[in-house]
């Protein structure tokens, strides 16, 4: 974009806020969300009186405890938190049609041409803060500059609600930050060479790349791209109404594991949800995303295809994609399914009996008494064993 007009949002400490909300008597109290009450759970989100009391996100539980007493640990409750991200999506939608939602807690607005009707960045960015604030109590900040990547950082290191990066000025604001803001910088050569070199300031890697043949030796086909993000030149489009494209299930898990019994039950129920979702809809996903999220930060991701809804289909297809994916022996923290590019799908009747009507027959009754009892009415055997030792396993 020419102009500095994409807008980052960043709802500060989401999770936080939303349990505030609920519940204002906790309001200024050392709080932390927790992936479960398991001593081996994590601290997934804390408040800043948290903070002082010491506790970091990715703690233990049984460590948070010992530490700070006074601290509320509240589970993570995820659908609160998309209840309240899903709001605001909608409120955001006056201000501009094209707004993407990044993460649960960002979003990104393409506001060019809006300062006919708001007069400038800083009065429309104000104007969005305080509708926010209005309508859910939630407080924001929000980076403007000509792209994605430079707002994005804005908002992650600049506490002020409203802060803007001039056209040319990114180079300049880049330069004293530390390389990992870079998307380059997370592919595992790019690192390795980062880390080689020693580079601790974005400002060395603009230094290197002035000498574009001796940057493109280290970097190889990664120097382009690493050169232009280190100069805040990134050309990534804002793509709109993700939210309703796109059909997401995770587990957290509340004990980091790598036990196939627990890995494996995970993934069907998380099939198991998506499946159910797909059949309400009348619809398949051509394009599924399967995330794993390991317990050293790592996470890989594969993609696939849903030709069918049926809950067996859909488990084995995520099976072998998540078998192709998993080759760490690192414990596993999360994982997650994204599925998307939908289509209309109608199930097709089977005049013999067959092993595959037999197992499509047998998923319709199950998905029946889901449907009308909830997904926990029926359940696995091994989902229920997995369950006494990873209580997130429950859906």
């Amino acid at each position: 974009m020419i102009g500095s007009d994409v807008f980052h949002l960043r709802l500060s400490n989401l999770e936080i806020q939303a349990e505030r909300i609920l519940d204002s008597s906790i309001k200024g109290r050392p709080l932390a969300v927790i992936s479960s009450h398991n001593p081996d759970g994590i601290i997934l989100s804390l408040s800043k009186e948290a903070l002082s009391e010491g506790l970091r996100k990715g703690m233990r539980v049984l460590k948070a405890r010992k530490m700070s007493a006074s601290t509320l640990l509240l589970p993570y409750n995820v659908h609160l938190y998309r209840r309240l991200y899903k709001y605001i999506y909608k409120s955001l939608s006056k201000f501009t049609p094209i707004v993407e939602p990044y993460k649960l807690g960002q979003f990104f607005l393409d506001m060019g041409g809006m300062n006919s009707i708001y007069g400038n960045n800083q009065d429309a960015g104000s104007s969005i803060i305080k509708t926010i604030r209005e309508e859910t109590n939630v407080f924001s900040v929000i980076g403007i500059s000509r792209n994605k990547l430079v707002s994005k950082i804005i908002t992650a290191i600049n506490p002020e609600p409203i802060y803007k990066i001039e056209v040319g000025g990114e180079a300049q604001f880049l330069a004293p930050l530390d390389p990992s803001f870079l998307p380059s910088t997370h592919i595992k050569y790019v690192n390795s060479i980062i880390r080689f070199l020693m580079i601790k300031k974005i400002k060395d890697i603009q230094s290197i790349a002035n000498n574009y043949k001796y940057f493109q030796a280290l970097f190889g086909i990664h120097a382009t791209s690493l050169e232009n993000e280190s100069r805040g030149a990134y050309s990534s489009c804002i793509k709109p109404s993700i939210l309703s494209d796109n059909m997401l299930v995770q587990k957290v898990l509340s004990v980091d594991s790598n036990d196939s019994n627990i890995l494996h039950a995970a993934l069907r129920a998380l099939s198991d949800d998506l499946s159910l979702r797909l059949k309400k809809r009348k619809q398949v996903a051509n394009k599924v995303i399967l995330e794993i999220h390991y317990s050293d930060g790592y996470s890989a991701n594969r993609i696939g295809s849903l030709k069918f809804n049926d809950s067996q289909y859909v488990f084995n297809t995520c099976f072998k994609i998540f078998n192709k994916l998993n080759k760490r022996r690192n414990r596993v923290r999360s994982v997650l399914i994204n599925a998307s590019h939908f289509q209309s799908y109608l199930q097709q009747e089977y005049l013999f009996s067959s092993k595959e009507s037999s197992v499509i027959k047998i998923s319709k009754v199950v998905d029946a008494i889901r449907s009308k009892y909830g997904l926990q009415s029926i359940q696995y055997a091994n989902i229920l064993r997995a369950q006494k030792t990873n209580q997130c396993l429950s859906i």
